[in-house]
């Protein structure tokens, strides 16, 4: 008659087991619906707005302490970069100058057919 009767061990582990499929049963229910996608999508929606609240709440707050957030920063590099844009077009205009400075010091004579300007020169080592 002992024999019959499972130990404690093998009581806790078939009540964890039955408890396990329980659930299984009834999260793969949950999920099977619709309603459950909704709220998926609705979930996701609200966390990605909380995030872009944060991501503005610090931007508000480096703005407060004067100091450069994000959208500054982004700001400074393209203004950077339309002023390297500037500056290499009144290079390439300076050394077009400088040619023809050159050919008309040089009695008419032209640049020979081959040369590079610098710009071009840098522009190809990098």
């Amino acid at each position: 008659m002992a024999e019959d009767r499972p130990t404690p061990e093998q009581e806790a582990r078939r009540l964890y087991e039955d408890a396990e499929a329980r659930v299984a049963k009834a999260a793969e229910r949950a999920v099977s619906r619709d309603s459950f996608g909704e709220v998926l999508a609705m979930a996701t929606e609200n966390v990605v707005a909380l995030t872009r609240i944060g991501f503005e709440a610090m931007d508000l707050v480096w703005s407060n302490l004067r100091l450069a957030g994000r959208r500054d920063i982004t700001r400074l590099a393209r203004q950077l970069g339309r002023t390297e844009d500037k500056l290499e077009q009144v290079l390439q205009e300076l050394e077009r100058l400088r040619e023809q400075v050159e050919a008309s010091s040089n009695n008419g004579a032209k640049p020979a057919a081959g040369a590079k300007p610098a710009s071009a020169r840098r522009r190809s080592s990098r």
